[in-house]
């Protein structure tokens, strides 16, 4: 009788929350898709979507309206988006008629495409991710005549611009987009980690499979941080390889390049051969002229490519920073993966090279620039306003970014004078001396390569695990070394920590060498598939004490969605104790159990509960059931609950066996005789992870149950 109740529970549950567990999502289905076959985005990539338009088995139209479900379930939780293209649906719809009338069509044709805030899309504001520059958050609104280079051509092929992503204000930090207008992103695949910056919205997209392609920015580690972060490709090109006017800069002169986040090695190689070449809008793409491969980067995909290849490592002679010990043998197993593949690996190749101690020497050099840059977005952004200048944009918007508490006041340091620096924003800045370093960047390298007979080289991506959002910053091993010289990179996922965040690899080398770079990162990621796809968590009730970056989220998310707890109240008190009579509400729900006719016969021997108490439905229901016990004549509804305690509960609730082969144990010191055996099978079933530390008398919190629950009722599924 109780396994028939458990799996009536548990079927209901599964109903009401597909929230928790690895459970393939059958996303938004177009009543017009035929035989009534549901479109799954997960993981869609554009090769087997072009075949799916080409074949008849959906449109374009049913994509994105499929897409743009996706984003409505998943958006409240993670806020990825800045603004949405409203025109998406009839844009696709276009691209329709075009396929049904045999009309040649680009390499993106109806693929869903976002684009990060930092970049022009006519139509939309230019916002800089900064609150007095955004009408949305009560500031100034600055629109863009057209598009920039870059979007015009994923327009051109075909791409459907689904809408631009978040960035933190003025793309100033490559950890996250806490500073943003909009309010922070969350990381689609642990939303307490930090997302990377400042293509935080993108990358989220694009993890969270919101959208199949996207445009992210670098100046300093702001394609590959969030890339890695999220478990997904990003291509950080050589300097001029993709035209970055219509960008809104930090180091436009030197520093900023465009690139593209796709989930796999394929898809962004495609995406790049859309977005490479020279535009006669961006002088600086001229030294891309003769460098892009005749076909293309995408053709260049080897599953063959590393065979050979000598690789480089990281080392003190690159940088004195050390790894964590869980980087180092995570960074080990990838190195022999690569080996596995027949790739060569050299130790620490920049030793005795003098390349750390001239970074040290020249520093973090490139932004000098900035107001030049700035002065030249604004003055393109629209030529026929002559009101778009530094002085008369910033005096309108009633703040300063660069001074003291503002997110540009690093800048601050960078110039002897900013005044000075405002006044000759419109004089073109004399760039000899990062261009030396530049040089000497590139002269060491290039003999590095030469002396160790080196194709490229594969790093780490963070020197440490992603830090949780809001304490510390992401560690990259490649900036701003990367930036000054460059050079190009890719990132490809490469495994996971303890604790679930992922860790990414980082190949990077000569100039204009992307095709190789991503050959050998097409031959990694096809040889390993370590990217998972992150299971999203939809926004079930919005509680101001449970952020999505709170431990507790995902538990308490679900718990709503199954209609445990009132998903109406504005606080769940997460740091709150939980009562017995609070235990037994959220059980009693969350199982589905029927509230016994004969409640107050049931209740009778209890001298602290009759049947008009509040709580006394489900207190019966549980105690019916045999969850919940009490004592001789008191069941204490009013009393807190202990670990120990709440072992016994969930066991009994959950019907969990003793397990022979687990490989889990913890340590019994202070757990009472009666709870022994409960908390053990906690730890067998993985349901409790402290195994040295159970501290079995304290008093379980509100949140804390939560999570307990909602990993017992993972098991369910």
């Amino acid at each position: 009788m109780r396994m028939t109740i458990l799996a009536k529970r548990t079927m209901s549950f599964v109903i009401s929350g597909m929230l928790i567990g690895a459970i393939p999502e059958l996303a938004g289905t177009p009543s017009t898709v035929h035989a009534q076959e549901q479109i799954r985005l997960e993981e869609m990539t554009v090769s087997e979507l072009t075949e799916g338009y080409n074949s008849g088995k959906y449109t374009a139209k049913q994509i994105v309206q499929a897409y743009l479900d996706r984003i409505e379930k998943y958006e409240d939780t993670y806020n990825a988006f800045t603004f949405m293209n409203d025109n998406a649906l009839q844009e696709a719809e276009e691209i329709d008629r075009l396929r049904g009338e045999g009309a040649e069509l680009g390499p993106l044709a109806g693929i869903p495409v976002v684009i990060k805030e930092a970049v022009d899309v006519a139509g939309f504001p230019s916002t800089f991710g900064w609150a007095p520059l955004s009408k949305s958050a009560g500031g100034i609104e600055l629109m863009p005549a057209e598009d920039a280079p870059v979007v015009s051509r994923l327009k051109e092929a075909g791409a459907i611009i689904i809408g631009k992503t978040n960035i933190p204000a003025f793309s100033a930090t490559g950890t996250h987009a806490n500073t943003s207008w909009a309010g922070p992103t969350y990381n689609a695949v642990d939303p307490s980690i930090a997302p990377g910056g400042s293509s935080s919205g993108t990358a989220m997209a694009i993890s969270g499979n919101l959208a199949v392609l996207g445009i992210a920015e670098e100046t300093g580690g702001s394609i590959q941080n969030p890339a890695a972060a999220q478990a997904i490709v990003g291509i950080k090109p050589s300097f001029g390889l993709i035209p970055t006017t219509g960008v809104t800069p930090l180091a436009g002169s030197t520093r900023d390049v465009l690139g593209p986040h796709a989930r796999t090695v394929l898809d962004a190689a495609v995406m790049l051969d859309v977005m490479a070449g020279y535009s006669e809008k961006d002088e600086k793409t001229e030294a891309a002229i003769g460098h892009i491969p005749e076909e293309g980067y995408a053709a260049a995909v080897s599953d063959q490519a590393l065979k050979g290849k000598r690789l480089g490592l990281y080392g003190p002679g690159w940088r004195d920073s050390e790894l964590s010990a869980e980087t180092a043998a995570l960074y080990e197993q990838a190195v022999k993966e690569l080996e596995k593949e027949g790739a060569v690996v050299v130790e620490d190749p920049f030793a005795g090279s003098g390349f750390k101690e001239y970074v040290k020497k020249t520093g973090n050099v490139g932004m000098e620039t900035f107001f030049y840059d700035l002065e030249s977005y604004l003055k393109n952004l629209n030529p026929e306003d002559d009101s778009l200048s530094i002085p008369r944009v910033f005096e309108e918007a009633g703040e300063l970014p660069w001074v003291k508490g503002g997110p540009l006041s690093f800048m601050e340091g960078r110039f002897e004078d900013i005044d000075t620096a405002i006044t000759d924003a419109k004089k073109t800045p004399d760039l000899t001396e990062f261009n030396e370093v530049r040089e000497e960047y590139l002269r060491i390298l290039d003999s590095v390569m030469e002396e160790h007979d080196l194709d490229g080289f594969v790093y780490p991506q963070m020197s440490n695990r992603i830090p949780k959002l809001g304490e510390g910053d992401i560690g990259a091993t490649t900036v701003p070394e990367i930036n000054i010289s460059g050079l190009p990179l890719i990132t490809v996922p490469a495994g996971y920590y303890e604790n679930g965040s992922p860790f990414g690899l980082a190949f990077f080398g000569e100039m204009w060498g992307e095709a190789e770079l991503i050959a050998m990162a097409y031959d990694y990621e096809q040889a390993t598939h370590h990217r998972e796809q992150p299971v999203l968590i939809e926004k079930s009730a919005d509680y101001t004490d449970v952020k999505p970056n709170s431990p507790y989220f995902p538990a308490v998310m679900s718990l709503a969605a199954a209609g445990a707890i009132d998903a109406d109240q504005s606080e769940f008190l997460p740091n709150e104790p939980i009562s017995r009579a609070e235990t037994a509400d959220i059980i009693a729900k969350g199982l589905h159990l029927n509230i016994p006719d004969n409640a107050g016969t049931l209740l009778d021997g209890f001298e602290d509960i009759s049947s008009e108490d509040e709580y006394a439905g489900v207190i019966a229901a549980v105690y019916r059931e045999g969850i919940l016990l009490g004592g001789s004549d008191l069941f204490m509804g009013g009393q807190s609950l202990t670990r120990e305690q709440m072992a016994s509960v969930l066991v009994r609730a959950f019907d969990l066996p003793k397990l022979s082969n687990s490989p889990h144990t913890v340590v019994m010191t202070n757990v009472k005789t009666a709870h022994k055996e409960d908390v053990m099978i906690l730890a067998q079933h993985g349901i409790t992870v402290e195994l040295d530390n159970y501290r079995p008398q304290d008093t379980v919190t509100r949140g804390e149950f939560a999570a307990f629950m909602y990993r017992a009722m993972g098991l369910q599924l």
